[in-house]
């Protein structure tokens, strides 16, 4: 019985010790983006467990640049955590646990962090030390009432076109403004300078440069986004990417946005709810001392609830102050099931 790192060849393992875990199919595509396109992973960070020959558990960094008080560092985002269910009591997460914490230091990770399930939550905060910084707050502006509602009662369909009623009572309070708004498709060095600009945003936030934004949001192998930017005397000064999904109504979600003021942060609001404007309901996470928790309440938005929570650990003991939640700017973007 022994943990080690991820050896090419352990891929059908993984998948099917993942289905067998989760109960859902992943395709390889999504397994090779995550971990093996990643501009920031040299090599899969994956720990497994593994006895004769067989992996009964796995544990996995995503990892990524981040400005640390202005100065980049690299963290992990603790993700695809599993045991296989036939061997659970032989003590396999609290080994992959302490594999993870040794093998993060000998890599120069600085902090890890994730929002884990309610019971990997609790193993996670016993075995290696870490912090549970609070629980992410989730934001919700409602844009067709009746609509959603009659997801839930179907008779309520009939009345639907009150929304649009409901529309015009509310109004849609766009502020005027002069940048140019534009759709991107592919992120250039525009997003690097803008990165740079705002890395005092937060004491930690990720690096949002073209490199990382164009392999996160533009080569998913499995959602599909719309990345909507602002600019000002041909500089980029912030963008907001979106996605929406219908299922019994349709949810629009602000996925991930960056910029360099708080007022640039109102319009680019302004200019996602166009973008989403067929959405019953619209959501996006912010911590709430951020600008960005502050103009989706003056928009209107109101806290839903905080379903999820982000526990961090710091592997750098000069790192203990990160965990504290009002020193993080934190999105749907920083997950990797968004």
């Amino acid at each position: 019985m022994t943990v080690r790192r991820y050896q090419q060849g352990d891929e059908p393992q993984i998948q099917a010790l993942f289905q067998k875990t989760f109960h859902q199919e992943r395709p390889l595509q999504a397994w090779e983006w995550k971990f093996k396109n990643n501009p920031k992973h040299e090599n899969p960070f994956i720990l497994v467990f593994e006895e004769e020959g067989t992996i009964l558990g796995h544990i996995s960094l995503w990892l990524m640049d981040a400005y640390m008080k202005g100065q980049k560092a690299k963290v992990g985002v603790r993700v695809d955590t599993m045991v296989d269910p036939e061997a659970r009591g032989k003590g396999i997460y609290k080994k992959l646990n302490d594999a993870l914490v040794e093998e993060a230091a000998k890599d120069g990770i600085t902090y890890l962090y994730g929002f884990p399930a309610p019971k990997a939550k609790e193993l996670f905060l016993r075995y290696t030390g870490a912090s549970h910084l609070t629980d992410m707050p989730r934001w919700m502006y409602v844009q067709k009432p009746v609509s959603l509602l009659a997801a839930k009662f179907a008779p309520l369909k009939a009345l639907k076109s009150f929304d649009r009623l409901y529309a015009k009572i509310r109004g849609t309070k766009t502020r005027e403004h002069d940048y140019k708004v534009k759709e991107i498709t592919q992120c250039d060095e525009d997003f690097d300078r803008l990165a740079e600009k705002t890395k005092h945003t937060a004491d930690g936030l990720v690096v949002r440069d073209a490199e990382y934004l164009n392999w996160r949001y533009f080569q998913h192998p499995a959602h599909t986004y719309k990345m909507t930017a602002l600019y000002k005397n041909n500089e980029l000064a912030g963008y907001v990417v979106t996605n929406q999904k219908a299922g019994t109504f349709i949810n629009g979600m602000i996925v991930d946005w960056l910029a360099v003021d708080d007022s640039t942060g109102a319009v680019l609001l302004d200019e996602a709810l166009q973008v989403l404007s067929d959405a019953d309901v619209v959501q996006s996470w912010a911590l709430p001392h951020t600008w960005a928790a502050q103009t989706m309440k003056a928009k209107g938005f109101v806290h839903k609830d905080s379903p999820m929570p982000l526990v961090g650990k710091e592997i750098d003991p000069e790192q203990t102050d990160m965990n504290d939640p009002a020193k993080w700017f934190i999105t749907p973007g920083d997950v990797d099931s968004y």
